[in-house]
């Protein structure tokens, strides 16, 4: 077996070395995240969130990804740095993992949310919104969210979304400042084809991967997962965290 080790800081590098050296685990260490991680048999992520949507993006075939959070949140990761030794050795002996699914449109995928906004920034767009190729709405706003139930606390709940409980396979669409009263996100199933028109616009891969889009823009579930080292009390943490935002 062998792991691969990202890690934007090196504070406690030479603790998670030691702990995969006890469980007799050859490892190689990257400082930036790569194509190649999609060769390893699991990925050890020292930082936060980022650390691991920045992974997501390099790779389509995940091996589980353990989080040690040395960011602010942490809502992906798995322990913090006081305490991951026996939580890192309890998940790689049981190996036990959860899939999470991704969206992709125009070739590249996220795992929290795609972000459609204004070349222009500041200036209202014209949006018509279809499911499965029905319109269901057009309005003006500054853009337009369309995220996973696992994105539901990142853009989209800036943007005044719900929090969604983090196995219930859905997209969440929300307009970023609408220029109407009394609009609500839509929740939709994962399976379902959201087709944003739009003109003039850029399509963001959860805060990093961007391409530009005129016309329409197609997402829908992605064929290839992001895969997780199981956690206990995911849907209690996630929400307990979330108050603290707040």
């Amino acid at each position: 077996m062998k792991a691969a080790i990202v890690y934007k800081t090196d504070g406690i590098l030479n603790r998670v070395k030691k702990v995969l050296e006890s469980l007799n685990i050859s490892f190689e260490l990257f400082s930036e995240p790569s194509e190649e991680l999609e060769n390893y048999d699991f990925i050890v992520s020292i930082g936060g969130d980022g650390t691991i949507l920045r992974i997501l993006q390099k790779i389509k075939h995940c091996p589980p990804i353990f989080g040690i959070n040395t960011g602010r949140v942490g809502l992906l990761t798995h322990s913090t740095p006081e305490n991951f030794e026996e939580v890192l050795k309890k998940a790689v002996k049981s190996f036990e993992v959860e899939e999470f699914p991704r969206i992709t449109s125009h070739g590249i995928l996220a795992l929290n949310e795609f972000a459609i906004l204004n070349r222009q920034p500041g200036k209202l767009m014209d949006v018509t919104i279809k499911l499965d190729g029905a319109e269901v709405d057009r309005l003006r706003c500054d853009g337009i969210v369309v995220a996973t139930q696992i994105g539901s606390t990142g853009y989209a709940f800036s943007a005044g979304g719900p929090v969604v409980d983090p196995y219930l396979e859905c997209m969440i669409i929300v307009p970023i400042a609408p220029f109407r009263f009394g609009w609500k996100p839509f929740v939709v199933d994962m399976n379902r084809k959201v087709e944003v028109c739009v003109e003039n616009a850029v399509l963001i891969a959860d805060g990093q991967e961007n391409v530009g889009v005129d016309g329409k823009v197609v997402i829908s579930k992605s064929k290839h997962p992001a895969v997780f080292f199981k956690k206990d009390r995911r849907i209690p943490e996630l929400f307990s965290k979330v108050k603290g935002i707040c």
